[in-house]
């Protein structure tokens, strides 16, 4: 009985003298029995390697296990019968189930409960109570020693917690931690061990009761043989702080010495892998070199092979001296942009590799977030055609299957909502059976229906719908009802199924049993698979082909294991979730030859020459490991003072991970490549990893810049359709030869002629000159365009969105909710109730008490909201809270109002009026040819009058619920004509009302209904608050300069008024601080806007639709666009751009504005603020 380690650096050979060792002796010895003892996942790929290194290319009497299989076989072989193992799934089930019986016991973990991932972490921590023997008893005697509360609260609910779970499993299943203890007890009856030989591999330690299994192997085993990678130079028998590199080899060799001492084993002479450089790199001296200093050895140098009287020198430990090598390109950095650039740099680098030989298994990619990088990997991978593999577990969480049975049942629980119910009917359409394109727009129709009515709920969704919606006219209400019946019968059904009794696991299982059966879906997810695997999907159809057998097997072991339980059916759901959660799907690689991409600890590479380590970054490379225990590194460290092992700690993690880079960057033996990223895929900025920096410390006469890449250039045919769109997208003048020899190329390839043309088309469209031609517009708009100045406005924002809108007809999906443009509907609704209210019992706002103003606001915002949009206001409970919420507005902006009316002569004349092109007006009837014109409507929200023997004064204001400010260069680019607009038609009305007076315009306004807040500045008195707010609630706009007119809106101005946009002193109006114009520049603005009007029509019936959006500092016509989605707007393409407005000063847009044999007359214009009276 004896122990023996075979020690080296990484790359030494450490694996290979195993492997022959175990041929060596196993041919020699067939008698004797070989257990290679490897972790789980390098089973097969030890067999591999054993099997095509053996002479007679067949293993008899050698055994590849891991600690499990190996507990399996002794089970085996003495007939040992054992209760089911409870895997991952099911002691989540069970957790899930014995902590929700306790939770109202639970002191700390009470209010984590509901959180994502917390069973995750409860069946994390039980399992490691179990693999490391820690006990309820333990706990209770860790509680009682401890000081601090908080833990104290944290191992009553474990042990609890633990308590019920063990009572639960007890005589009926077992875990997987048990299995190996289990072996423990049975390993010494097991008489094949007294004749075996054990050697261990690819362990960088080992669990106690692993210890323990090892333990009993050297006290029978003829010999235990051990693969440790250390520095043979450094102090290997004695333990080491966390800190150093070798800590968890010494470690484990210092665990299995005791462990060999205590079983009565001898330890042999440890062969000492001593060659510098290592086997590895023999022909890479730049990667001997990294390796070495790695691990803190001398560079330049030889290393020194031990003396020690114990130590054998392997055949392959000669002393080999490195001299200083030339600069090579052993080791290469790049830095790229983002995550998609370091992905495609790869990909170039890969197939520039294979064209030059190499096969694509010698390559392997590594990253410290797989999560993320993986899917880039993926998809690029796939595009250019290059074979891989994922290392990586992929959850079904995910699935069309998973995601159908979730919806299903929370669509049921939660009686049928919207989003449970088109996440149902979406997995269903569109994953599961790849719908055809009717389908899919049919049951766009349904959600649009759906969503614009509101419909929820059993009744809802069980009666036949009849109702139609703004904008659904059209809707085959008839077809709608049959999509409706077709959806809603499996649904109902297995409602009908899970109200039955009992309610228990067995009777919920057994209905979304015959759920899945009703929708044929075993049969729908093969169809879907074969289809998958016909366009190349390999993986995903894999997936797909596994998914339901999983899935029904994880129902199967809900009712074994729960089936009797009585249980809700939130319940239920819960606890199948948790075992989802649990289930990975695991897929064989398609091909021997690919590239293997995995992470820095899992994987298991072999043979690789060239290694590519992608997103060393700052926070990834090392990993910032966050504690997603449910005990923190401190509690840890508590157990650790009281002498009970765990896991190690998030900090401890952290330290080793220092080894595993080791590990991992001396596995190429030609080359190796990291890459770094400036940015996120979503443009957060990234630092490079300190180790990047560290490499170039280290080799400080090397040159380790990967050189620049042409991808311009394509070096694969994905690469050439990338390239063809790229050039197709500029569009700058004659192509290159180049680029229209490969414009051919990919042309006359069958396989990418349809690609090829989709990409022409596409940059035809998005190129196109601007224009439908007036043939198009005249067929979309007729000869007289009709509309709203906001229909103007929005062409002057952007003429693409204009004709999405008015000429495509496209349109927002309605939804049964209040929005902004709701409130401020109900706002305006709300306002011009009340005024008609006290116009029809004849009262003034002005005369109104504070309480009966306050009534009349609640009154009529009750009103407006049962008659707005088939009671939706009354839809919900926040929806009631907006109403109250509206009345308090309401009543603050009619006190407001009537502040500003008091100080002024104007009264209220006319409430929500409306005009149009059937007035016969100037304004809203603007000729734009001989047989074209625009004709306009309008509607202003309120019209105030003052009104003497030889004048009309005429006042407009238009409420608005947003922050609108009223901007004369917002109104000369045609952003903001609707107030000049109305106020043109106004004054044509009162002229003709008025034929013998001056009909006068004194002021356009927009008035911002909100609910001001006042900042408080000491001790504010209520009349100081109200001044306050009143300034906030001021209106803004443009007013007539006149003196007269200025005081007749407010006759207490001194300072700023708190009612108009003016400000004075000394009788003088300030520039600065006031919006003012002369009635002369009144009358050039009304003209300006006409021909502004005109100009906008006619380029609309010429077919202008160019997608050039305005651009005014940090605002764009892209802002609050609803078609962004559709527009496909991009700068880099002709034809599209942002028009860039001048910022103009007030003076600058009168300029423009105003002929020019009146700007000198009008140069000092009392509208600039340096007069003080019409002149």
């Amino acid at each position: 009985m004896s122990l023996q380690f075979v020690i080296g650096p990484s790359g030494s050979g450490k694996t290979r003298y195993l492997y022959d060792t175990i041929i060596r002796e196993s041919m020699a010895h067939p008698e004797q029995q070989y257990l290679f003892l490897v972790p789980e996942q390098y089973t097969m790929q030890t067999q591999k390697e054993l099997i095509r290194l053996h002479p007679r290319r067949g293993l008899t009497n050698v055994d590849v296990l891991s600690f499990n299989r190996l507990a399996l076989r002794v089970f085996e072989d003495l007939s040992v019968e054992t209760l089911t193992v409870l895997d991952d799934m099911g002691k989540s089930m069970v957790l899930r189930k014995i902590a929700g019986e306790r939770r109202g016991s639970l002191r700390y973990y009470q209010r984590h409960f509901g959180q994502m991932g917390f069973v995750n972490q409860l069946k994390s921590m039980i399992s490691e109570m179990y693999q490391y023997g820690v006990t309820p008893e333990v706990l209770d005697e860790l509680r009682e020693s401890s000081e601090d509360p908080v833990l104290k609260d944290k191992l009553q609910d474990l042990t609890m917690i633990y308590r019920g779970f063990q009572d639960y499993i007890r005589e009926k299943f077992t875990t997987a931690e048990e299995v190996l203890d289990l072996c423990c007890r049975m390993l010494p009856r097991w008489e094949k061990l007294s004749r075996s030989q054990v050697f261990l591999d690819g362990y960088t330690g080992f669990t106690p009761v692993q210890y323990r299994i090892l333990e009993i192997c050297l006290g029978r085993c003829s010999r235990v043989m051990a693969a440790v990678t250390a520095d043979p130079e450094g102090k290997i028998y004695a333990e080491a702080g966390m800190e150093e590199l070798f800590y968890m080899s010494r470690h484990m060799v210092c665990r299995l010495i005791d462990a060999a001492s205590r079983a009565g084993a001898d330890h042999e002479k440890d062969v000492m892998l001593c060659a510098y450089p290592p086997i590895r790199f023999r022909e890479s001296p730049m990667l001997a070199r990294l390796e070495q200093q790695l691990r803190g050895g001398s560079s330049g140098e030889s290393v020194r092979v031990s003396a020690e009287a114990s130590v054998e020198k392997s055949a392959e430990a000669s002393r080999i001296s490195l001299k200083h090598t030339a600069p090579s390109r052993q080791i290469l950095i790049r830095r790229e942009k983002n995550p998609a650039g370091e992905i495609r740099f790869l990909c170039r680098r890969i197939q520039e590799a294979v064209r030059k030989g190499m096969r694509f298994r010698d390559m392997a990619v590594i990253t410290g977030d797989l999560e993320n990088y993986g899917r880039e990997i993926r998809r690029q991978f796939e595009e250019q055609g290059i074979p891989f593999f994922l290392d990586d577990k992929k959850s079904i969480l995910s699935s069309p299957l998973v995601e159908l049975i979730r919806s299903a049942l929370e669509a049921v629980r939660l009686d049928f909502p919207y989003e449970s119910m088109f996440r149902y009917l979406k997995t269903s359409f569109m994953a599961l059976d790849g719908g055809s394109e009717e389908e899919c727009e049919e049951l766009f129709r349904m959600e649009n229906y759906v969503k614009a009515l509101g419909i929820r709920g059993f009744r809802r969704w069980s009666e036949e719908w009849t109702r139609q919606y703004s904008g659904g006219e059209n809707l085959n209400l008839e077809m709608l009802n049959a999509l409706r019946e077709s959806v809603t019968g499996p649904l109902f059904a297995l409602r009908e199924r899970l109200r039955e009794k009992p309610s228990d696991g067995a009777s919920m299982t057994a209905a979304l049993m015959a759920f899945l059966e009703e929708l044929s879906l075993k049969e729908r997810l093969l169809a879907r698979s074969q289809k998958l695997m016909e366009e190349g999907r390999s993986e995903t159809a894999k997936e797909y082909s596994q998914v339901y057998d999983l899935t029904v097997q994880l129902l199967e072991r809900l009712c074994q294991l729960l089936g009797d339980e009585p249980m809700s059916l939130a319940e239920y759901s819960q606890i199948l979730d948790a075992g989802f959660g649990e289930i990975k799907v695991g897929l064989i690689p398609a091909t021997v030859d690919r590239v293997v991409v995995g992470d820095i600890t899992r994987t298991r590479l072999d043979e690789i020459q060239v290694l590519f380590f992608v997103g060393v970054n700052e926070g990834v490379i090392p990993q910032r490991k966050e504690n997603r225990s449910l005990l923190t590194d401190e509690e840890r460290a508590y157990f650790a003072q009281m002498q009970v092992e765990l896991a190690p700690s998030a900090r401890e993690s952290g330290l080793m991970q220092r080894f595993y880079l080791y590990l991992m960057m001396t596995k190429p033996s030609r080359q190796l490549v990291l890459t770094c990223a400036a940015q996120s895929g979503s443009g957060k900025e990234l630092r490079p990893s300190s180790l990047i920096g560290e490499l170039e410390s280290l080799f400080p006469g090397e040159d380790l810049q990967a050189e620049e890449e042409d991808f311009s250039i394509p070096c694969s045919a994905a690469e050439a359709v990338r390239c063809l769109a790229e050039g197709l997208r500029e569009q700058t003048g004659e192509k290159e030869t180049s680029f229209m020899a490969l414009f051919s190329y990919l042309l006359a390839q069958p396989e990418y002629r349809d690609q090829v043309k989709e990409l022409v088309n596409a940059a035809v469209l998005g190129g196109q000159d601007g224009e439908i031609g007036r043939a198009a517009a005249g067929a979309l708009y007729g000869n007289i365009l009709q509309g709203s100045v906001t229909r103007l406005e929005q062409y002057a924002a952007c003429a693409y969105a204009h004709f999405l809108k008015y000429g495509l007809e496209l349109m927002k999906r309605q939804e049964y909710e209040v929005g902004a443009v709701d409130m401020g509907n109900l706002f305006h609704e709300s306002l011009d109730l009340c005024f008609s209210s006290l116009k029809e019992q004849g009262l003034e706002l002005v005369d109104l008490s504070d309480e009966e103003r306050r009534q009349l606001a609640v009154s009529s915002v009750t009103r407006a909201a049962e008659e707005y949009g088939n009671t939706i206001m009354q839809s919900s409970s926040r929806n009631a809270y907006l109403i109250r919420r509206l009345s308090r507005i309401t009543d603050r902006t009619m006190w407001a109002l009537a502040e500003q009316l008091k100080k002024g002569e104007f009264k209220p004349a006319a409430f929500e009026v409306s005009f149009s092109a059937a007035d016969n007006l100037k304004a809203m009837r603007i000729p734009i040819s001989r047989d074209e014109a625009l004709y306009l409507k309008g509607r202003i929200d309120r019209l105030d009058l003052c009104e003497e023997e030889s004048h009309v004064y005429v006042k407009i204001i238009d409420y608005k619920s947003g922050s609108l400010q009223f901007d004369l260069t917002s109104m000369y680019y045609g952003l903001q004509l609707q107030l000049v607009v109305y106020m043109d038609a106004a004054l044509e009305m009162e002229e003709r009302q008025n034929p013998g007076k001056e009909v006068v315009p004194a002021g356009l306004f927009y008035y911002h209904i909100q609910d001001p807040l006042v900042e408080k500045k000491g001790e504010m008195t209520p009349e100081e608050i109200e001044t306050q707010m009143k300034k906030q609630l001021r209106m803004s706009g443009l007013v007539n300069s006149d003196l007269d007119v200025i005081q007749r809106m407010d006759r207490e101005i001194e300072g700023e008024s708190d009612v108009i946009p003016v400000a004075m002193k000394a009788g003088i109006i300030q520039e600065a601080r006031s919006s003012v114009a002369s009635s002369r520049r009144f009358g050039f603005l009304r003209d300006y806007v006409r021909s502004r009007c005109q100009k906008a029509g006619q380029e609309i019936l010429e077919g202008n639709i160019a997608m050039t959006p305005y651009k005014d500092g940090n605002r764009t016509g892209c802002d609050y666009c609803p078609y962004h989605s559709v527009c496909g707007f991009d700068r880099k393409r002709p034809g599209h751009g942002y028009r860039k407005l001048k910022s103009l000063k007030p003076e600058e847009v009168w300029k423009e504005i105003l002929p020019r044999e009146d700007e000198e007359e009008d140069a000092v214009d009392p509208g600039t603020g340096k007069g003080n009276s019409e002149p």
